[in-house]
């Protein structure tokens, strides 16, 4: 729920979240202008530029510790994205192991070796 709240803000049910973070999440998705601009601008400058420590100062803070979490932007921007991807609407009864499971091997920089994967493997050949 917490990557949820970082990542998406704009998705998240407020009744859902913890109760240190609804007023701040009603106000946020309340806010037309600020949707836009979520919509249009990379996680991280509008977490940098938009989401400030007056107006939502657990927000801010809760940005800061995830955002820190990564090495570089595009390592964080790149795990987002993946996560945008792996849980979508349309594949929403993810659990919470499977998302972090999938996204493990996604951004991973360990390439798998197919080819010894399946050396000694045997397979059904079609009749």
């Amino acid at each position: 729920m917490e990557l949820d709240i970082f990542a998406s803000p704009f998705n998240v049910v407020a009744t859902d979240v913890p109760s240190n973070f609804q007023h701040e999440i009603i106000e946020l998705q309340s806010d037309g202008t600020l949707k836009a601009m979520y919509q249009n601008i990379p996680l991280l400058n509008f977490y940098q530029r938009y989401v400030n420590a007056d107006d939502f100062p657990v927000m801010r803070k809760h940005a800061l510790k995830y955002a820190s979490l990564f090495g570089s932007t595009y390592r964080c921007e790149h795990f987002f994205s993946k996560l945008n991807l792996t849980k979508s609407r349309l594949r929403s009864r993810l659990t919470d192991e499977n998302v972090e499971m999938q996204l493990r091997v996604a951004t991973s920089s360990v390439s798998a070796d197919i080819t010894r994967l399946t050396k000694n493997k045997n397979y059904q050949p079609s009749h």
